[in-house]
């Protein structure tokens, strides 16, 4: 049934003011069902979602600090949760779900990492300390470095297989260089083979 013109003109006001469906409805003893056809039948969207009054205030940053507790030699512990699969410090903030380290990475050079990131120091299971977390170019170009200095280093143009190194290349902690893709390969004939 159709509202009379009254009700009608005080359900558009409602609607363009932002009042939900629910609101709108309650306020002129109406369904919500009919609120909500009226609302499409005018073109209103849908009433904008009011933020949670238990929003922390707090930036993803310094919620982050909130859970790293410092530790000998410069390091940092998580005291937040961890994820069951493979023990990965996480934590939520304004409902969006964010690792320890992507943030710590934020922190200490202003940017998001590109790649995973990983702990650079004496204790990579477990330190979240800002300033030891590295991104995927950062961590090749610390251990091409590493490689040049120990003697590591290779003028190979190509692996074994013909991978061409200045794409495929990637080091070991210790400075090792590896072919990456090589190494995709053989992981994945490991999984193959059972």
């Amino acid at each position: 049934m159709p509202l009379d013109q009254e009700t009608a003109d005080r359900l558009a006001t409602l609607l363009t003011q932002g009042a939900t469906n629910r609101a709108a409805a309650a306020a002129l003893s109406i369904d919500r069902g009919t609120a909500a056809r009226y609302r499409a039948s005018l073109g209103i969207g849908p009433a904008p979602k009011r933020p949670a009054p238990n929003r922390s205030p707090l930036t993803v940053e310094q919620k982050a600090m909130t859970l790293m507790r410092p530790a000998k030699g410069g390091h940092m512990s998580w005291a937040g949760r961890r994820t069951k699969s493979n023990g990965t410090a996480t934590f939520t903030h304004h409902e969006r779900t964010y690792t320890a380290r992507s943030i710590a990475f934020r922190i200490a050079k202003g940017r998001d990492p590109v790649g995973y990131v990983t702990a650079e120091c004496d204790q990579p299971e477990w330190c979240v300390a800002p300033d030891h977390m590295e991104d995927e170019p950062g961590r090749k170009a610390a251990r091409a470095a590493l490689a040049i200095v120990t003697g590591r280093a290779t003028t190979l143009a190509e692996c074994n297989r013909g991978h061409a190194t200045a794409q495929h290349r990637k080091y070991l902690p210790d400075g090792s260089p590896y072919c990456g893709t090589c190494h995709a390969e053989n992981k994945q004939a490991r999984r193959v083979a059972g």
